[in-house]
């Protein structure tokens, strides 16, 4: 009996090497998991069926990038080793990172690993010489249902444990950028450059000496016309407005009146529809009283009407004095942010001091001045406006008249309005939640209804359109947009295919509501279709964002990301091609921030989309009617930011790989060929950009003789030294991280080139 004792004892499973795993989760796959329920915040690498690949170990890893996925590495590789090495019999299974939603299979599954391991390991593994092996496995079973329900009944359990889930994910696989001490966020358009990378894939042919040999020239030039860019663009940022203000007093009373008044009625009758921030018979009440005296004009109250001409002044076009506007609109917006920047006093703290910061945000954005960093004035915005209680509804304060209550209502509405749209350029959270006010809606009035004296408000029908009607559609889906930022951009969010396809449909449902609230408006067919056109703006970008990141994997067979290449190249087109309106045009020709990202988002979405459709059929001969209608929206996109260019901008690069993406589309040779034309479209797109920067420098030039300034601070250099003649000159501002040319057009530049410049404004 004691021979037999040792047979009774099985031998201890073989020892395990505990080496960490090195290699992305998408190189590790043996199989391709994928399944249409799963949440959208992983791409499965489907080319990877039935083998592991080599990972390089890069972020992200070349492989991932080939194949459109998202790299992921375990961030603790080591624990997945110590549990299998604890549940020897458990064989090991790869795990997907993404983040499950409360409720899914995945979560139950994982809650149950997670109570396990908490109890004793020696319950969960097999009992060795026992003779009643069914019975002690039904009784861990039993304990381990019991623990998974009452893991289940506890109220903070979903918390819990999506916190937990969402910290395994790695910051790179959030979609961050860090620039020079600046986070460009999920939703920053500067993720969306990623795709010009393929273009790359696209050109890479066996010939690559060949075209080394045949290229290098041109490279040499590529590299020089960068680099005079660098330097011209220097020279033009010396004639900034903000460089050269001074503390004098308001030069806003030397202007004419009349101008005054049409650039003022311009702003009333254009921008107020989505941004309530002024009451208008009262304002226009303020405005005669400034023109009475305007040096005795209370400091808030100069702000405010130059800020309004300020704005108003961004849709004049007359060129013959397009520039001194230009520069007086610019020294109005400097001299306000002066004023709010300025040693805190009574005067700040009050409704007209939130209007002029209102007003100074707008502005920013209208003119492009410092567009970029607007949301960090908004986050003063939010702060002084929860210190003077408007995030409290008006209701509380029972002293408060009825003409105070919507002004603090109305102004409530557009810093949410202006918070939002903020984050999502910024790629950050919001700044406020809505657990964080009670604030109710402004009522559905016209302004000349409410007044000093008025005790109790008229009724509308909610379909009434009104002065309120556009800030009142945009505050009734305030909540689906945020939820979209929130989720983008937050640490541990992600969504679900249900999650998304409800969003588009409360997006596209709102787009359908603001056309059909316009349809009755009698104040004109121009300032309708631009109040039409600024809310679609403010409503169907957040579309873009949501399914932008998803188009660009439509390459995998899920009807999921089809979906979602359409609904983005819908949004895209639809934003950039608005119903004719000559203001809003202009507008989004000169403007910054929520102006000046549509354009881009727009053409990266476009681009993105032909670049899909160039890999999946590569024919350049015979192109389809999709492809047609593809190249004809990017012609579009380059003819509008060569008209920002024309009329100031100062950032060429979107407009130079525009054009070379165009020519790739048209172009029908092979290797050098191809890549020739393609150097040659990013010249001629910057020859051209550097004729009208250089025509602009040399007007800026003779006003400053004009004025007795003299000249601009010019260094001189021997042009044809470099290999360049005098109409190849041209300039570029370096305003955004570069994704550089090499990359582009296959082309190596080295550390020194193009590529190597990350310069941020």
């Amino acid at each position: 009996m004691e021979s037999s004792a040792p047979e009774a004892v099985s031998k201890p499973p073989p020892r395990k090497r505990r080496r960490p795993t090195r290699s992305c989760q998408e190189c590790r796959r043996k199989y391709c998991l994928h399944t249409p329920l799963e949440p959208l915040t992983v791409i499965d690498s489907c080319h990877a069926i039935g083998r592991k690949v080599k990972c390089d170990l890069e972020q992200p890893c070349a492989q991932c990038v080939a194949a459109r996925c998202a790299c992921v590495y375990d961030p603790h590789p080591w624990s997945k080793t110590l549990e299998a090495a604890a549940v020897g019999a458990i064989p090991w299974q790869p795990v997907r990172r993404e983040t499950q939603r409360p409720g899914s299979l995945n979560y139950v599954e994982q809650a149950e690993q997670s109570l396990v391991n908490q109890h004793n390991s020696q319950r969960l593994l097999p009992i060795h010489g026992s003779k009643r092996p069914m019975e002690d496995e039904l009784m861990n079973l039993g304990c381990r249902i019991s623990a998974i329900e009452q893991h289940l009944a506890s109220p903070s359990a979903h918390n819990q444990h999506l916190g937990h889930v969402q910290r395994e994910i790695p910051p790179q696989a959030q979609g961050l950028a860090l620039n020079k001490s600046r986070l460009y966020g999920p939703t920053h358009w500067l993720h969306g450059g990623n795709e010009f990378k393929r273009v790359a894939v696209l050109n890479k042919d066996k010939d690559q000496s060949a075209e080394e040999e045949v290229t290098r020239d041109q490279k040499a030039k590529l590299e020089r016309l960068f680099h005079k860019c660098k330097h011209l663009a220097q020279k033009l940022k010396q004639n900034d407005p903000g460089r050269s203000i001074t503390q004098s007093g308001s030069s806003l009373f030397l202007s004419s009146k009349s101008w005054a008044d049409q650039m003022a009625q311009l702003y009333v009758t254009r921008f107020e529809s989505a941004f309530r921030i002024l009451h208008i018979p009262s304002f226009w009440v303020e405005y005669d009283e400034f023109w009475k005296s305007p040096e005795r004009a209370s400091m808030a109250l100069q702000c405010k009407v130059k800020l309004v001409i300020a704005i108003g002044s961004s849709l004049y076009r007359d060129a013959a004095d397009a520039d001194n506007i230009r520069w007086s609109s610019s020294r109005w917006v400097h001299e306000a942010q002066t004023w709010v920047t300025g040693p805190l006093k009574k005067d700040r703290i009050s409704l007209s001091g939130l209007q002029v910061q209102c007003l100074l945000i707008l502005a920013r954005q209208v003119l492009s001045i410092g567009a970029d960093l607007v949301w960090i004035a908004v986050g003063t915005l939010v702060r002084t406006a929860m210190h003077m209680g408007l995030h409290r509804d008006p209701i509380h304060f029972k002293t408060m008249t009825v003409l105070q209550a919507e002004i603090r209502r109305r102004l409530w509405a557009t810093i949410l309005e202006m918070n939002l749209q903020t984050s999502l350029d910024s790629g950050v959270p919001l700044a406020i939640s809505f657990d964080d006010f009670d604030t109710s809606s402004p009522r559905n009035v016209n302004d000349q209804d409410i007044s000093e004296s008025t005790e109790t408000l008229p009724y509308y029908e909610e379909t009434t359109v009104t002065d309120m009607s556009l800030q009142l559609l945009l505050l009734k889906y305030l909540r689906p947009r945020s939820e979209i930022v929130r989720r983008m951009n937050g640490a541990y969010s992600s969504f679900s295919q249900d999650e998304v396809q409800s969003l588009t449909s409360t997006l596209n449902r709102a787009c359908r509501e603001c056309n059909a609230s316009l349809a009755g408006n009698t104040n004109g067919d121009a300032t309708k279709v631009f109040k039409r056109n600024m809310a679609d703006l403010l409503l169907r970008r957040f579309m873009l964002t949501v399914h932008r990141p998803l188009a660009t994997a439509s390459r995998i067979s899920e009807p999921g990301f089809h979906f979602s290449r359409k609904v983005c190249l819908d949004s895209a087109t639809a934003l950039l091609s608005p119903p004719h309106n000559s203001d809003f045009y202009h507008l989004t020709f000169i403007g910054g921030g929520i102006f000046k990202n549509r354009i881009i988002h727009a053409s990266l979405a476009i681009c993105s989309d032909l670049i899909i459709d160039m890999e999946e059929l590569n024919s350049v001969e015979w192109p389809s009617t999709y492809r047609k209608m593809l190249i004809d929206s990017l012609r579009e996109a380059v003819r509008q930011t060569t008209e920002r260019i024309r009329l100031g901008e100062k950032n060429l690069r979107l407009n130079m790989k525009l054009n070379v993406v165009l020519c790739r589309a048209q172009c029908a040779g092979s290797g050098s060929v191809r890549q020739l034309k393609m150097i040659e479209a990013a010249q001629e797109s910057l020859k051209a950009a550097y004729a009208v920067m250089q025509s602009r420098l040399s007007v800026m030039d003779g006003k400053r003789l004009e004025q007795g300034q003299g000249h601009l601070e010019h260094s001189e250099h021997d042009w044809q030294s470099l290999g360049l003649s005098v109409d190849e000159d041209w300039d570029e501002s370096y305003d955004m991280p570069d994704i550089g040319l090499d990359e582009l057009l296959w082309l190596g530049l080295g550390e020194g080139g193009i590529a190597a410049s990350h310069e941020v404004e």
